[in-house]
């Protein structure tokens, strides 16, 4: 693989997924002194003038491959739903120039990612993203995510890819992601998603609410919230080996077919859901509940009904 881009821009461009601390650690790693006072910009700044070049390359292949691989790991998180963040539109902004723009939303925040990958620009694609990292220049894991989409969509081909090495199991890693519907210009954003399949929670984001027939509680949080002043009690109750399907009006209507398991779930309980139940760790139980994607806990049932124990 031969980079284009110097090692020095590039350098710099890795740096930005690490902080004061990790950069620090370098500093002292290569003897390099007069650091402590300086902030984050100023240190990756400072790093690559104080380093020759050949150190620049040693440090580039001891740290490549595990900044691009821890983000790469959270990009996979944001795109399962397991992420504090998650990917709110999909937007193909220009198809000819293979432009894409993702948003991504927080609890109370946003971050929205351009990128555009052709044959012109491959070598260092157009790119800009809200976080810091991605300002920068950085492969954040908005980045990451962005970038898959591109490749699902057949905008490059990773034999075409020399800008960063890759971990040698990521087209391993990415097999299951899908495109979930077809994605010209035009399409309202809405419509367009990633999805891995192989995601322990596929099956459960195909639903807005679903039925969990038997599960074994594994752990019980009483929880408070202050909106306003009015505080507000409720639990989060983990199950373990949920056996569900979809919510139906009919019982009638369940087929074997359309269940699943999960092997944990987290589900959210009113303190009067709760309190009727009188269940404990152990117990197996039952109900309903709404399919959310949190922008704290990730993919969890909210709403919960007819929650109950049942017979042992």
């Amino acid at each position: 693989m031969t980079r284009e881009v110097d090692n020095n821009t590039y350098l710099k461009y890795l740096l930005h997924s690490l902080n004061v601390d990790d950069l620090k650690e370098i500093c002292r790693n290569y003897n390099i002194r007069g650091y402590s006072r300086l902030k984050k910009a100023e240190l990756i700044d400072f790093i690559t003038d104080s380093l020759a070049e050949e150190e620049i390359a040693d440090l580039i292949k001891k740290k490549e491959l595990e900044i691009i691989s821890n983000e790469i790991e959270l990009a996979i998180k944001k795109i399962n739903s397991e992420d504090r963040e998650k990917i709110e539109s999909i937007k193909i902004v220009n198809e000819k120039k293979h432009e894409v723009e993702i948003l991504f939303k927080g609890f109370n925040w946003e971050n929205t990612f351009f990128l555009s990958i052709n044959p012109e620009n491959i070598d260092n694609p157009l790119r800009d993203c809200d976080c810091r990292v991605g300002a920068n220049m950085g492969f954040c894991s908005h980045f990451w995510v962005t970038f898959i989409f591109s490749l699902k969509q057949g905008y490059f081909k990773l034999s075409d890819w020399t800008l960063t090495n890759l971990p040698d199991d990521f087209e391993e890693k990415i097999k299951s992601i899908k495109i979930t519907s077809p994605t010209t210009t035009g399409e309202k954003s809405s419509e367009l998603s990633l999805i891995d399949k192989d995601s322990p929670h596929f099956k459960l984001l195909q639903h807005n609410r679903v039925t969990i027939y038997e599960g074994e509680i594994t752990e019980i949080a009483e929880k408070e919230s202050d909106f306003q002043g009015n505080i507000t009690i409720y639990y989060l109750v983990t199950v373990k080996d949920a056996k569900m399907g979809p919510q139906l009006k009919k019982s009638s209507d369940k087929k074997e077919e359309d269940l699943f398991t999960v092997d944990k779930v987290l589900l959210r309980l009113s303190d009067n859901a709760y309190d009727k139940a009188n269940v404990d760790v152990g117990d197996n139980i039952t109900c309903n509940g709404g399919v959310d994607q949190d922008s704290f806990l990730g993919v969890m049932l909210k709403r919960v009904t007819k929650f109950k124990k049942l017979k042992s």
